[in-house]
């Protein structure tokens, strides 16, 4: 058994194969991925380090191709170029390209995300010669208080809930309904277990624009949700009330 075991870890490694293209220069039919990384009020984050590469996966065997790597400059703009195999191009292709972000750097009690390895999945790319922007966001953190009023529930199955959301991640028009530019973050969830609940520590973006949303349940029947667009400034003092 342990000799079976150790031939499949052989054969599992062995078919696992890293290739490093990160200093190859391209020449012709380059395709380049560019943006730029912003916090609170727009202000870019320099010295961030980025990662293209291409991972492909088949039965028994999968290869990942370290394609290109860069750093946003001080305005946090990143640019990298480079040459798409011919069996990573178009939607057939096997496996999916990735855009890695390490913010590690940065401080996990001021910014969202300080991740080493905040990922991006691009399902396909299907000719050279072509430009993708990719632009995101990392906002500071602040916090608020919601007070949830009044919970008396009938029956086990009533709730009384709160979840905070805020802009984050890539560039997005998907959440333009809401008012916001990136991609969701989720912020704090809490479920009333009281009468009266005092949450002082609700996770929002500062200097943006945030949404928290509050759902009841009641007699066993569930509500409209009611959702509260707001803006936060830095120092804010802001505690919003709800009742159940």
């Amino acid at each position: 058994m342990k000799k079976k075991i150790l031939l499949l870890l052989i054969i599992f490694i062995s078919s696992c194969c890293k290739e490093d293209d990160t200093a190859l220069v391209c020449i012709s039919d380059c395709t380049v991925v560019q943006g730029q990384i912003v916090t609170s009020n727009g202000k870019p984050l320099a010295n961030i380090p980025i990662e293209f590469r291409h991972n492909s996966s088949r039965p028994y065997s999968s290869s990942i191709r370290r394609i290109k790597k860069a750093t946003t400059d001080e305005n946090g703009y990143y640019n990298m170029e480079f040459f798409i195999e011919s069996d990573e191009l178009g939607s057939e292709a096997k496996g999916h390209f990735e855009l890695i972000i390490d913010y590690s750097r940065l401080n996990g009690d001021v910014y969202m995300n300080n991740s080493p390895f905040y990922d991006i999945n691009i399902s396909s790319i299907n000719s050279r010669d072509t430009t993708i922007t990719m632009d995101f966001y990392n906002p500071k953190k602040a916090y608020i208080t919601v007070n949830l009023n009044g919970f008396n529930p009938s029956t086990g199955d009533d709730y009384f809930r709160l979840e905070s959301f805020f802009p984050s991640g890539i560039k997005s028009e998907k959440n333009n309904i809401w008012g916001f530019d990136y991609l969701l973050g989720y912020g704090t969830s809490y479920e009333a277990t009281s009468a009266n609940s005092k949450i002082d520590s609700v996770l929002v973006a500062e200097n943006d624009n945030n949404w928290v949303s509050i759902r009841r349940r009641k007699d066993g029947v569930g509500l409209m949700d009611q959702d509260t667009i707001f803006f936060v400034p830095e120092n804010n003092t802001i505690e919003l009330n709800f009742t159940y």
